[in-house]
């Protein structure tokens, strides 16, 4: 069994450095940055490929989100001591460090265990922390040494000034930033409840070591969710029937317990069963779900694991983590769905002395409840890199869903001369400008060269302008993943990329030119 777990870290090792050595050297994401003075762990650079691809991700985001009636707000990064204070930030937002008792280096002692092994430690104790690393024999990944015996927590918030002498901080999270503006969202939404906000934004945690590339940062992004509602407007939710039959892949607590996997379980039955207290929850895993399915990441590569009793933060009532299967570090953990209950207004207002209430249909003053889906979008974007990169002896390629690709289309002139360049130029400035399409021009190198380039970066669609193109107004277009070609008209390239990348149509059900 050891030698299994040693095996299988092994190979995650070698692939996650090929993996990280790919996405730098075709332009994703550079660093730790800044590498012109070394470097500082948890800050990345995403180069134009990543930063494409990041934002398409986050584009489609919004669009789910909108989608669900949910609106895009944004607010400041940098808040004064006092909202975090209120938030409990300041007391509580803090991890479990443990130094190496040779070289001094700081670990989070609950990612040590992860990294691994196959558990969720953040829940664990200090005590229980401190006996796992001694009996599985866990060392100092920097010096190979063992680990002092002893737990220290580290605060995670990192401390600025305003002006000459306003202690502030800048924002963990875009949960609480988003919350404060609660008494303008009453009034925008005609005092008419449930409503939803989200934002998209920097948030920073000053992380004791962060170590697994983009998936630990001190500075990246998150995208979180926020339903304003009434108690008792929860199991009264006109969403939920439309969603009641759809299947998630749910790991509750009780299945947990029992070292069974994850179930695909129905919506509803998962009601019934009450793996989900309410209705309004239950739509809004659902809703986490969809969201990771829209950008391309494999059903079979998620599932939704319930906190445990001992790991639930105590004001949520229920709460949920939508966690990816990578290839580089196994089941992580993307997205966390929680009923904050009525706590985060409850704190605010009175820290404010402001209330924080709105009116039911019986006109009685509610301080509403808050359900919330919170993740970052540099994780996705790390495993939508992670799951599609593909090496083997012929050819190394990169199969993110074709909707989200950094290219959509390459155009290449099969030579530069007689014409050719210029009809290839003159397509790729008509994608660009009449079609809002992510188009590239590449007359460098054969035509296999500039079809591997492609395949790497992730570019879907290649067309080629040949001689015969000149003769009757055909192209060669060229399928990324399965490397088959076909002869169209030149007038149908616009219907026929948008029919394969954004409706998932097949090159061979085209007919030719």
């Amino acid at each position: 069994m050891i030698q299994q777990v040693l095996k299988m870290q092994k190979e995650r090792k070698k692939f996650q450095e090929q993996l990280i050595s790919f996405i730098q050297q075709k332009g994703f994401i550079w660093g730790p940055e800044p590498e012109l003075y070394g470097g500082l762990a948890g800050f990345y650079t995403y180069a134009p490929l990543g930063k494409k691809l990041k934002n398409n991700v986050e584009n489609k985001i919004r669009t789910t989100f909108h989608k669900n009636d949910m609106w895009e707000v944004e607010c400041p990064t940098v808040m004064q001591k006092e909202v975090w204070q209120a938030s409990g930030h300041l007391d509580n937002f803090t991890d479990p460090l443990i130094k190496c008792s040779k070289c001094n280096s700081n670990f989070r002692a609950d990612k040590i265990i992860e990294e691994k092994h196959d558990v969720v430690a953040d829940a664990f104790s200090e005590t229980q922390l401190l006996d796992f690393i001694e009996k599985n024999k866990i060392k100092c990944p920097t010096c190979g040494s063992e680990f002092n015996k002893e737990i220290t927590k580290h605060n995670l918030m990192m401390k600025t000034k305003i002006g000459t002498d306003i202690e502030a901080y800048n924002r963990p999270e875009t949960a609480t930033t988003t919350y404060l503006p609660f008494i303008r969202y009453v009034d925008y939404f005609r005092k008419k409840l449930p409503f939803g906000v989200f934002q998209i934004g920097k948030a920073y945690r000053n992380e004791i070591s962060p170590r697994q590339h983009v998936m630990r940062m001190r500075e990246f992004t998150q995208a979180e969710g926020q339903i304003f509602v009434f108690p008792e407007q929860k199991d009264i939710w006109n969403r939920y029937e439309k969603i009641s039959d759809n299947k998630l892949p749910l790991w509750p607590y009780q299945m947990q317990e029992k070292e069974e996997t994850q179930k695909e379980t129905k919506v509803k039955d998962a009601i019934k069963n009450k793996y989900f207290k309410n209705k309004a929850y239950a739509w809004a895993v659902n809703l986490a779900y969809l969201l990771f399915t829209e950008i391309g990441i494999p059903k079979e590569n998620i599932r939704l694991r319930q906190h445990t009793l001992d790991e639930r933060a105590f004001y949520a009532d229920d709460a949920w983590d939508l966690e990816i299967k990578t290839n580089s570090f196994g089941w992580v953990e993307c997205c966390g769905i929680h009923d904050r209950a009525d706590y985060d207004l409850t704190q605010h207002s009175k820290a404010s002395g402001k209330k924080l209430e709105a009116l039911d249909e019986n006109n009685n003053k509610i301080v509403p409840h808050i359900i919330e889906i919170a993740f970052g979008t540099d994780r996705p974007v790390f495993a939508l890199l992670d799951i599609n990169y593909k090496k083997n002896a012929e050819r190394t390629i990169l199969t993110v869903p074709k909707d989200i690709a950094p290219i959509h289309v390459a155009i290449f002139p099969l030579v530069k001369k007689e014409g050719l360049a210029e009809i290839a130029e003159e397509l790729t400035e008509n994608l660009i400008e009449n079609h809002g399409l992510t188009a590239v021009y590449d007359a460098s190198g054969s035509i296999g060269r500039r079809y591997a380039r492609m395949d790497e970066k992730g570019t879907p669609l290649c067309i080629t302008i040949d001689f015969e193109t000149k003769e009757n107004n055909t192209v060669t277009i060229r399928d990324r993943d399965t490397q088959e070609q076909k002869r169209i008209k030149i007038a149908d390239i616009a219907n026929t990329i948008d029919a394969i990348i954004f409706n998932g149509k097949d090159i061979n059900s085209l007919n030719k030119g």
